[in-house]
């Protein structure tokens, strides 16, 4: 009886982290990699790229993380800058309510590249609740209307859900790509 070894698998995923200016995308991102909260950081220009390598059940995976600049001046590049994309996080500002009802601007820049692609919408800055003046429901409904993968809500100076959102992203992204039921180590 012959044994045959498994092949290790070696995957590379590009993620897109969008919205409007200010939301927390950037301390969201380093969060994520460093598991450090900065406070005053300056705006992206344009767009910034990060990676983060992660051992899964049966290899490895590459995250490139794209941090893009939320200023208008910026939107025209996303259809160039997404192409290749595996996965998405809309991000809002849970006490800005307008950005969160500009999903509707930052969506379609990126379903010119691709509509199949799993994104999620999150909530930031969960830790200010006195200052909170978007809702639950509210943000729900515009996940379902716009046919995002799920919501969370989190925050960057806690770390509270970083890391689950990125995790979830992933498995949304493995599934989506055939890799069904692989763990995170």
């Amino acid at each position: 009886m012959v044994e045959t070894k498994q092949q290790k698998l070696n995957l590379t995923y590009k993620i897109c982290v969008f919205g409007d200016s200010g939301v927390g995308k950037t301390t969201f991102i380093n969060r994520y990699l460093t598991n450090k909260f900065y406070e005053n950081i300056k705006s992206t220009l344009g767009a910034t790229i990060h990676i983060k390598l992660l051992d899964i059940e049966n290899g490895k995976v590459t995250l490139q993380v794209w941090d893009f600049g939320g200023e208008e001046k910026f939107k025209f590049l996303i259809p160039s800058y997404a192409q290749g994309c595996s996965g998405g996080i809309f991000i809002f500002d849970l006490t800005n309510y307008e950005s969160l009802i500009n999903v509707i601007n930052w969506l379609p820049e990126f379903r010119k590249v691709s509509k199949n692609f799993p994104i999620l919408m999150v909530g930031s800055k969960l830790d200010l609740k006195e200052e909170r003046v978007c809702n639950k429901e509210e943000a729900l409904d515009l996940m379902e209307l716009h046919k995002l993968h799920n919501y969370l809500e989190c925050s960057s100076k806690t770390g509270d859900n970083v890391q689950t959102i990125f995790s979830l992203l992933l498995k949304e992204i493995l599934n989506h790509k055939g890799y069904n039921n692989f763990k995170l180590n």
